[in-house]
Parts: structure tokens; C-alpha cells; sequence
């Protein structure tokens, strides 16, 4: 599966790529060797993906460690906005 360029990671169980954003999910939940995709992540915990992110979401903004990287990640170019599958669409600043 070929990467598209704003995804820097690719989940170690699907190959679906992901980013920055979801890389921090994977470092707040200790994921530090295998690292998922957001639906893998939701999956994991039986949520909805949306859930899932908005749960993470206001437990990263919680804590200054994440919540500065997150804040530094731009998500306007994320191709999956125009599809509606971005969840960070309202929750981008």
C-alpha cells in the first residue's frame, strides 16, 4: 500500500495510513512499539472511531505533553477531510 504524502504513519495491523494526530493517540495510550490507525485504536477500546477521537481528544488536551504536538499539527491538506472521514475538522486549533 503506497503511503499518501501528508500520512507519515502506516498501522501496524492494517497497513492504512494515519497521522500525526493519531500517532499522539497511539503515545497516550503507551503504544509505543506497534502503533494503529484510529479505527484499530477504537476497535480495541469497543467505541465508534468518532467516540474514540472525541474521548482522546479531550484527554489529550488534558495534558500539555500532547496537547503541544497536537496543537503544532496543521490537518487542513488531510485528504479524508473532503470525504468526511477526518474527525479533526472542528477540533483542528
Amino acid at each position: 500500500m503506497t503511503t499518501p504524502p501528508f500520512f507519515t504513519y502506516q498501522c501496524d495491523a492494517t497497513d492504512r495510513p494515519f497521522c500525526d494526530r493519531i500517532a499522539i493517540m497511539n503515545l497516550a495510550l503507551d503504544q509505543v512499539s506497534d502503533q494503529y490507525c484510529l479505527e484499530v485504536l477504537a476497535e480495541s477500546q469497543a467505541m465508534a472511531p468518532k467516540a474514540f477521537f472525541d474521548r482522546m481528544y479531550v484527554y489529550i488536551q488534558s495534558r500539555d505533553c500532547f496537547k503541544t504536538p497536537w496543537e503544532a499539527f496543521d490537518p487542513s491538506p488531510c485528504p479524508r477531510m473532503a470525504e468526511g472521514s477526518c474527525f479533526c475538522t472542528p477540533l483542528a486549533g
